[in-house]
């Protein structure tokens, strides 16, 4: 079973009150009230998540593994925040009790209908959880990963709308798009910078070893399998990431590409094909995560991994891991 990849992220809202809980705990004097952040949407919807999974118990239709994938879920996203009860102007919001199948149609819609404005360094982890949800989901009731597809794909549209009509010159790295405005048109000649360059080209490098391992997987399929039409169909959505990355570096910033990638494992057999695709998806997905970190247009680029993931193998509810919640770390 291969172990899910991860990098470091950061996580901006998680038990933020524990401080102030202290102070008051220890009797310390305060001449003031201190001051209660405000969660950004966000931050917001990663509390929100952590709500509904708190709410969520294993019910009847949901997967054999619910009760260890919630767990997981749970501890990516990290605990519920609310200020200490002495500061706090209202009652906190609460969630109606659910099951998986029932808080991943809601909880993956609440983040893909959000996926063109998300920010606050939390992609990665919104991301992650709300693609395993549906997935994992998916298998028992397949409309919920329909319903993610369209509505990552129109997130992807309305952020490439946006970036059209926008001036890239005034883009905030760490906004929504960011990573993009360092970058520019990247029409032959123009700079980009050195720790762009690097994170577009090891994806482009991934993306077209990952097509290269592809190929050689695909015939040892029959023909008619779903494994072979599946292998030959990633080629297109790896050429496409291929394609993006090239545009975004400019052609002076381009790696050139390999002849050939060393794979393994080396593909023989049926059972040593779909090793290979795990792995080649793994390393994708690594890939990805620096740009996830900064940019929701990665999102469509994860969910296609683990889609064709999950075609080879049951489905990897958490493609990075966490050690800390909302940490995302590659797992060597």
């Amino acid at each position: 079973m291969h172990s899910p990849v991860s990098r470091r992220g950061l996580l901006t809202a998680g038990v933020g009150g524990l401080s102030l809980g202290l102070l008051t705990a220890c009797g310390l004097r305060l001449d003031q009230d201190p001051e209660i952040p405000t969660l950004d949407a966000t931050q917001q919807l990663r509390n929100r998540l952590a709500r509904i999974l708190d709410s969520t118990s294993p019910g009847a239709g949901d997967p054999e593994t619910a009760g260890e994938n919630l767990a997981d879920f749970a501890a990516a996203i990290g605990p519920e925040w609310n200020p200490p009860t002495e500061f706090a102007t209202e009652a906190p919001p609460t969630e109606e009790d659910r099951t998986l199948l029932q808080a991943a149609e809601v909880a993956s819609r609440a983040v893909f209908e959000a996926s063109a404005s998300l920010g606050s360094d939390l992609i990665p982890v919104l991301a992650d959880v709300a693609t395993g949800l549906a997935l994992v989901a998916g298998t028992k009731k397949p409309e919920i990963i329909a319903t993610a597809d369209e509505l990552i794909r129109v997130g992807r549209e309305e952020l490439d709308q946006s970036r059209d009509g926008g001036d890239d010159a005034t883009a905030s790295p760490s906004a929504p798009g960011g990573a993009d405005a360092d970058a520019g048109t990247n029409d032959s000649g123009s700079q980009v910078p050195k720790g762009r360059a690097e994170m577009f080209n090891a994806i482009l490098n991934q993306s077209r070893a990952a097509a290269y391992g592809y190929e050689r997987l695909a015939v040892n399929f029959d023909s008619k399998s779903r494994e072979r039409k599946t292998a030959l169909a990633r080629l297109e959505s790896l050429g496409a990431l291929s394609g993006e990355m090239l545009e975004r570096l400019g052609e002076d910033a381009a790696d050139a590409a390999a002849s050939a990638w060393k794979l393994d494992p080396t593909p023989t057999d049926a059972d040593s094909a779909k090793e290979l695709a795990l792995s080649l998806e793994d390393g994708v997905a690594s890939a990805l995560l620096p740009w996830l970190e900064a940019d929701a247009s990665a999102i469509l680029r994860l969910w296609e991994s683990a889609r064709n993931r999950m075609v080879f193998a049951a489905p990897q509810p958490l493609r990075f891991a966490y050690d800390e919640p909302g940490q995302a770390e590659v797992q060597e």
